[in-house]
């Protein structure tokens, strides 16, 4: 039981990592080059980076030995930082010992602007002067600058004290969101030796920063709405469901209800008749032997556990599926990996239900010392009765809830999850057809 627990957890772990990630990037995809890309799917930009470059994300894990490549001595204070200041990654250099931060926001201000890569250098200077606003002891120098694909404001940020910290911004807004890169002159190397900014580390990211879609702000307001309307229909189909399943599940009480009471009279009626002398307990319709063994109760197992319910399982892994496969298509793919554990989770639930099932008959009927028991089942014109496993046991036709047929056995359900199980290739080929039929016709209601 041990093993097929690590095996079940080591599944589901694999699971997730194959399919894990944030919802804002993606994993970087090297080439011969000497070069990466990171996909941000969230901010529909790529960025192309060397591959020496260290990506520090909230969702790297705390053990993660590239924390302590960039000198992190606290990864979860780290993670907290970024998430306060909106930070999607941070790239580290080993070589200069320099980080640059990937920031991302969107808030009204930003969707207000929405588009500002077409801004001319004033437009863009002033837009860049209203994000930061100078301070007692705080230098600011505001510019532009020409990215390939955009138009960019830059900020240099100096502390005139003592300390004399300085910071590079370079940033624009598009598709509604904010795009910044900065860095920071705290670690070594990050200033030349004349002084200035050492501005090709942060250049060999921001030349490599691609938008891999630009919307205008119609089509950004039309993906919203569309967004909205799948999200409702969504859960709009959830509590539907919910309803439909609730509606078949007081329907079919009420049929198990019914049932119950007709068989009750039925079985009342049978009694009475017996008691009389009314019944035939004489003329034998069909005499049948069934060896109890371990592939028997193996086979009715498999059955009962898997295959009795197929239709009704198969409907819900479809919704389940369906369900599950549009959160993550809007986005959420935490649903996702969520949505494949629980599972997981459900089918290692049954297998481990099916297992501890065939225990308990194969120790019920003592299949672990012997190598099998014979039930001989006889079928009389009104009701039939099982001997040679338990006490003899006598059921009437009606009391069958269900027949089913499988590898070689007749199921004779006397409840929803409980059968008494018929070996049919002990009844002679020419007979078993009729057999079945008999039985079918006899059982219902």
């Amino acid at each position: 039981m041990k093993n097929r627990v690590l095996v079940f957890l080591l599944a589901f772990v694999m699971a997730a990592c194959s399919i894990s990630g944030s919802q804002a990037y993606a994993a970087g995809e090297e080439n011969i080059s000497g070069e990466r890309t990171d996909k941000y799917v969230m901010q529909y930009l790529n960025i192309t980076v060397p591959d020496t470059y260290i990506q520090l994300t909230t969702s790297l894990k705390n053990s993660d030995s590239k924390w302590s490549i960039a000198n992190v001595t606290d990864p979860s204070n780290r993670k907290k930082e970024f998430e306060n200041r909106n930070v999607i990654a941070d790239y580290f250099d080993p070589e200069t010992n320099t980080n640059v931060y990937f920031i991302s926001k969107s808030d009204s201000v930003t969707l207000d602007a929405f588009d500002t890569t077409e801004y001319t250098d004033e437009q863009m200077i002033e837009f860049a002067k209203t994000l930061i606003s100078e301070e007692e002891g705080i230098k600011i120098k505001y510019s532009a600058y020409k990215h390939p694909e955009m138009e960019m404001f830059k900020i240099e940020i100096e502390e005139t004290g003592e300390n004399g910290d300085r910071e590079l911004v370079y940033g624009t807004i598009v598709n509604g969101m904010l795009i910044q890169f900065s860095m920071d002159t705290q670690y070594i190397g990050s200033i030349k030796e004349d002084g200035s900014f050492r501005d090709e580390i942060l250049f060999k990211i921001l030349d490599g920063t691609h938008f891999i879609e630009k919307m205008t702000r119609e089509e950004y307001e039309a993906r919203v709405r569309k967004t909205w309307i799948r999200i409702g229909c969504f859960f709009g189909a959830g509590i539907l469901l919910m309803i439909v399943l609730f509606i078949i599940s007081k329907h079919n009480q009420k049929q198990k209800k019914k049932r119950v009471k007709l068989i009750s009279e039925r079985l009342y009626s049978f009694r009475e008749r017996k008691k009389s002398g009314e019944v035939d307990l004489k003329n034998v319709k069909y005499e049948i032997e069934t060896d109890y063994n371990k592939n028997l109760i193996q086979t009715y197992c498999t059955y009962n556990t898997w295959f009795r319910n197929i239709k009704r399982d198969g409907l819900m892994a479809v919704i389940y599926v369906g369900l599950v496969g549009t959160a993550f298509y809007l986005g959420s793919t935490f649903v996702l990996i969520l949505g494949i554990g629980c599972a997981l989770i459900l089918l290692y639930a049954r297998y481990s239900k099916n297992e501890k099932y065939q225990e308990n008959l194969l120790k019920r009927y003592d299949l672990k010392k012997k190598k099998s028991v014979t039930a001989e089942y006889r079928f009389y014109e009104e009701f039939f009765t099982q001997s040679g496993i338990d006490s003899i046991s006598e059921y009437t036709y009606t009391q069958i809830y269900k027949v089913a047929n499988y590898q070689g056995y007749m199921l004779l359900y006397i409840s929803e999850e409980n059968a008494l199980i018929i070996d049919i290739e002990k009844i002679p080929e020419d007979k078993r057809l009729e057999f079945v039929r008999f039985v079918v016709e006899k059982s219902r209601i």
